[in-house]
């Protein structure tokens, strides 16, 4: 029994032995590798079970701001995954002499395609650290529009008012103009736009969209919502409505500004006010009287 043990572990033992590759003058065996390979696998997960308990102990009863609790948390992440990933190396008997030429193959790796990929890490770092936007940050991109979700060292997701959710390279929050409405806070100014027709009682126009917006829900009342006679042009006398709205209670400024028209037609229809739509007055000058033949 024992020699039929041996003669199973002594093929074993050289197999796990066997050198396979060396690096920097030290020689790596599969045996090397293999507990390499699993000690990494499970310092992925005792780093995510080291960063749930620095969130649950530290983070959140001393972190009362979300987005700041997000930026800790990625921090914890991957400050455990280097300490675990260090350790796994030790254990498995790779020096981290090794990394010299990792890192020289990184190197040329970067140069060859890889600039997106650090780029868009380095830039992640740098939201993480600067913070120019937050998780909970309603942000306009160029063809964009929504709440950040999760901020991540390679990209950022996006919502829109639709639910659907973009992944933005964090790059493009560093090389391009993103407009961030609550950089500050989240309360921002919107307005509504609309035209009466000439010979409407602009008085009365100002009274029912002041009623209007003070009896809205959404519309704050500090600051004071405002009604403002903007123009006299071609067709129609002008109206502005300025208002302001916090955008922690609602999902969008559209919503709020569509139940603001909606109400508008229901009480100018009430009062016969008249919205305007383009006219033209065509007058004629004749030298001679003009002719007219009636046609039965």
């Amino acid at each position: 029994m024992l020699d039929q043990l041996n003669e199973f572990l002594i093929p074993l033992a050289h197999f796990w032995n066997y050198k396979l590759i060396t690096l920097a003058g030290i020689k790596l065996s599969i045996g090397n590798l293999i507990m390499a390979l699993t000690m990494l696998l499970f310092a992925t997960k005792l780093s995510r079970f080291s960063t749930r308990a620095i969130e649950r102990r530290l983070i959140i009863p001393f972190v009362e701001d979300k987005s700041s609790q997000n930026t800790y948390k990625t921090f914890a992440f991957y400050g455990s995954l280097a300490i675990f990933v260090t350790l796994s190396l030790a254990i498995a008997g790779i020096p981290l002499s090794v990394f010299t030429v990792f890192g020289g193959a990184l190197a040329i790796g970067v140069g060859f395609g890889s600039q997106n990929i650090v780029n868009n890490f380095i830039s992640g770092i740098i939201l993480l650290v600067e913070r120019p936007i937050k998780v909970g940050d309603v942000v306009e991109l160029e063809n964009i529009s929504g709440s950040v979700v999760a901020i991540g060292t390679r990209s950022t997701q996006v919502k829109n008012a639709e639910g659907k959710i973009f992944v933005v390279p964090n790059s493009f929050f560093l090389e391009k103009s993103v407009l961030n409405w609550s950089y500050e806070h989240s309360i921002v100014r919107t307005s509504v736009n609309f035209g009466v027709a000439y010979g409407s009682n602009v008085k009365l126009v100002e009274n029912i969209c002041t009623d209007i917006l003070l009896n809205s829900e959404h519309v704050l009342q500090d600051p004071l919502p405002i009604v403002l006679f903007d123009n006299f042009s071609d067709s129609n006398l002008d109206f502005e409505l300025l208002f302001w709205c916090d955008l922690s209670e609602v999902s969008t400024l559209a919503q709020v500004r569509s139940a603001i028209r909606f109400k508008i037609e229901e009480r100018f229809r009430q009062h016969k006010i008249e919205m305007a739509f383009p006219q033209r007055d065509l007058n004629l000058k004749l030298t001679k009287p003009l002719e007219v033949n009636v046609l039965k």
